[in-house]
């Protein structure tokens, strides 16, 4: 039969697609809990029916949102089958099901009270939206964004994408001045304070937390109460039935959107034909999540090494603080030089001395046995010298060539024009110095760090123990005081520290990391005792959560704060425990329940897999989640394999769940966390969605759909989000779960090429949620 023989019949095709999303419905409902059978449409209600082109299909807004778990009948409808001339037998066992809506009923009245729970939480802290006023229409952007049909080729001319080595890097930044900045901004504002403001004192109020003199806020909740809310999340989250329902509404989402796929694809691709000079390259994506240390690709690191191999071969980049060694570019690279005395080197020699392929540690001693190997540790020292040099901030050089090879990723992201990235530095407390914020801002300003596409991430390390230990502080009080005294400093008084006031303006947002490795890590149900900070004195690492709430609401109060004075708020985005974290199950259950609570984002989130009520009220608040597929997938290769061969599939890519996670409808992006490390090509954050797209088998309108969740995510001004996705961000807002999304504009589509029925779905079934839920309330 050739081609020309072959026949559209459209008849044959729709009973295709009904049995299809007959099979998914089937999936969905047990035979037993069916209250009309499926195989026969006409003898669902007329109100549940809808017509459509395809034919008569079952609307997604019917009893499927209220009967896709096991025995989630409706008191009416239990009374009607009682009642009813039918035998209750042909229903199942009327009173088992009787009793298992009443825990269903007890279950979602206490997803309720989580939810307004986390509510609570969000609005006592100013961490929304709406109370920011970075979010505000009057916020002006320092430096301003590109005009209009700005090119990077109109102003510093036609550079080819893969320069070389010698090739001067270009970006907005670079002609940064301070001066100007504190004449445009800083005078103007400092001009508007009353007498007196701007000396303002603060200091240690109720709960342990900063308070400024005069200021008045809400009462924040006591560790105690946070504990009690906690638990209760907790207690939630394990409740069997509450398991297998959120289990189900799980599935059901995911079938639901693979129904809707079927359905609307071909129409969601025509509307984005329609959609004129907008695809997924122009469109707005941001990186949510890049370690400073690893944020550039291998040929990155590769020319900037050998640039400065042929440039400063002599120069002393390295010293030892303990015992007083110098040495020179050519002395730290003098191991790996060939026999033919060639004084550079190629990505592969970076594979070979493992400056790619491991993590470091963060200590720079090795411990020996008698088992080592001793030229491997002549090598791994050499490898510790070499990574403490290119790709650290503190060493000898002020971390110089770091701010170098950065120079070059800004560049990058600026050329692309459509990729933004928010960087993580890693706020080192051990530096023996009071004036650790001060270091941090002087490297960002003085080597001129700055661009229109580019914000930071503050990241705080869990190393209370190992500061205690050196003799640097004296109770979790003193690390608290090393982190919030000089933002408090800052915000009463800009002109005292003009540097540091403009950095916290390109802080997005601040992480706690989840797991650190220089201790061992506890959960909050394993300390006997939970002291005030001031009095714990001894050398026990706090659990994550104390961390957490600790450092919640000391923003909570400085985000007050700022945010009378119309300045940003700082919100959290922390790490939660990650498949490649060896923690227990107490740790990781604690560190998504406290997230949940406290953080506006959080960073990974793997493990909310094996958690279904955590997932599902993830997805019900809508909860940024930022998930790094390929650095996860190869940590898990070289944790699990020493040589770097796959032994199995276990950790494949596909295994990931980020994908499975977009696809119920959370909110989830994609980012490249160590680009050096998981990365081949010199634009990371493309090849991470394109290796999505093609294992996973995404559309266009996907990809474009999970760019729209990293603007969403992200903490750029509400006037540039705006104009990337056409979203708008009300002033005052009177349903505290609102979602982003109920403020799409009619232009959306133009501006993220994401059609409005994408949008119109994912927020009728997030309501459709609500509103199961609020059934049983």
């Amino acid at each position: 039969m050739s081609l020309n023989d072959v026949v559209y019949d459209e008849r044959s095709h729709r009973a295709q697609l009904s049995e299809k999303l007959k099979q998914n419905s089937i999936n969905l409902i047990p035979i037993v809990d069916q209250l009309y059978e499926l195989d026969d449409v006409s003898k669902v209600p007329i109100s549940y029916k809808q017509i459509t082109p395809d034919g008569d299909v079952i609307q997604m807004r019917t009893r499927f949102d209220y009967q896709a778990s096991l025995g989630s009948f409706e008191v009416d409808e239990l009374t009607k089958i009682m009642n009813s001339n039918t035998k209750l037998a042909d229903h199942g066992n009327f009173e088992q099901l009787q009793q298992y809506s009443n825990e269903i009923r007890v279950f979602c009245k206490n997803l309720i009270e989580c939810e307004s729970l986390r509510d609570k939480y969000q609005i006592i802290s100013s961490q929304r939206s709406c109370d920011n006023p970075l979010y505000d229409d009057s916020w002006k952007s320092y430096p301003p964004p590109q005009p209009k049909g700005w090119h990077f080729e109109d102003e510093f001319g036609a550079v080819n994408y893969f320069h070389g080595e010698g090739t001067e890097p270009h970006y907005s930044g670079e002609k940064f001045d301070l001066e100007h900045y504190k004449e445009r901004v800083i005078k103007p504002y400092m001009s508007k304070l009353k007498p007196g403001e701007s000396e303002l004192k603060f200091g240690q109020g109720k709960h342990h937390l900063y308070e400024v003199e005069g200021v008045k806020h809400e009462a924040f909740p006591s560790f105690h109460d946070f504990l009690e809310d906690l638990n209760f999340i907790i207690d939630t989250s394990i409740n069997k039935t509450g398991v297998m329902l959120s289990m189900r509404r799980l599935k059901y989402l995911k079938s639901k959107f693979e129904s809707y796929i079927l359905l609307n694809e071909q129409k969601e691709q025509s509307k984005t034909k329609l959609n004129p000079h907008r695809d997924f390259y122009n469109s707005r994506k941001v990186d949510n999540n890049i370690g400073l240390s690893m944020c550039m690709s291998k040929k990155h690191l590769l020319n900037v090494i050998n640039l400065k191999l042929r440039e400063e071969t002599n120069r002393i980049v390295y010293e030892n603080e303990t015992t007083g060694e110098k040495l020179t570019l050519e002395q730290l690279f003098e191991p790996y030089f060939d026999t033919t005395k060639s004084k550079r080197l190629n990505v592969d020699d970076l594979f070979e001395f493992g400056l790619i392929d491991r993590n470091f540690d963060l200590s720079d001693g090795i411990n020996i046995d008698n088992d080592t190997d001793y030229e491997s540790i002549i090598k791994n020292e050499t490898l510790s010298k070499i990574e403490k040099t290119f790709l650290r901030i503190n060493n000898h050089i002020n971390g110089e060539y770091l701010s170098v090879i950065l120079k070059q990723v800004l560049t990058d992201y600026e050329k692309s024009k459509y990729q933004f990235g928010e960087i993580g530095i890693n706020f080192n407390l051990l530096e023996k110095t009071n004036n650790k914020w001060e270091a941090l801002a002087d490297w960002v300003i003085d080597n001129k760090l700055v661009s229109y596409n580019v914000k930071w991430i503050i990241r705080i390390p869990r190393n209370y123990s190992v500061l205690k230990k050196a003799g640097l502080i004296n109770s979790f009080q003193d690390f608290l005081d090393l982190i919030f005294n000089k933002l408090f400093e800052v915000s009463i008084n800009p002109g005292s520290n003009p540097k540091l006031h403009f950095f916290l303006t390109k802080i997005s947002a601040f992480d706690l990391l989840s797991v650190d490795k220089q201790h061992q890590d506890h959960s909050l149900f394993d300390v006997k005792e939970l002291k005030s900070p001031r009095k714990w004195t001894n050398d026990t690492n706090p659990p994550y959560s104390y961390y957490l709430y600790y450092l919640f609401i000391n923003f909570s109060s400085l985000n007050n704060f700022r945010k009378t004075r119309g300045l940003s708020t700082f919100n959290l985005r922390p790490h939660v425990a990650s498949i490649s974290d060896k923690s227990g199950l107490g740790v990781i259950t604690e560190s998504l329940a406290t997230c949940f609570l406290l953080s506006k984002n959080i960073i990974n989130g793997e493990k909310l897999c094996n958690y279904p009520v955590l997932q599902y009220l993830y997805y019900l608040k809508q909860i940024g989640i930022t998930m790094s597929p390929l650095c996860w997938n190869k940590t898990l290769q070289l944790l699990n394999d020493d040589d770097n061969h796959i032994e199995s599939n276990r950790f494949a890519y596909e295994k990931n769940p980020s994908i499975e996670f977009f696809q119920m409808g959370m909110k989830v992006s994609l980012s490249t966390n160590k680009p050096l490390f998981s990365s081949l090509t010199r634009d990371p954050l493309i090849e991470e969605y394109s290796i999505a797209g093609s294992i996973h088998k995404l559309s266009g309108v996907d990809l474009c759909e999970l760019c729209r969740n990293s603007v969403l995510i992200s903490e750029y001004n509400g006037g540039l989000k705006k104009h990337w996705i056409g979203i708008k961000y009300p002033k005052q807002v009177e349903n505290d779960s609102y979602v982003d999304w109920e403020f799409t504009d009619d232009f959306g589509i133009q501006r993220c090429n994401v059609p409005n029925m994408r949008l119109d779905y994912r927020l009728d079934s997030l309501r459709l949620e609500h509103g199961f839920l609020k059934k049983f309330k």
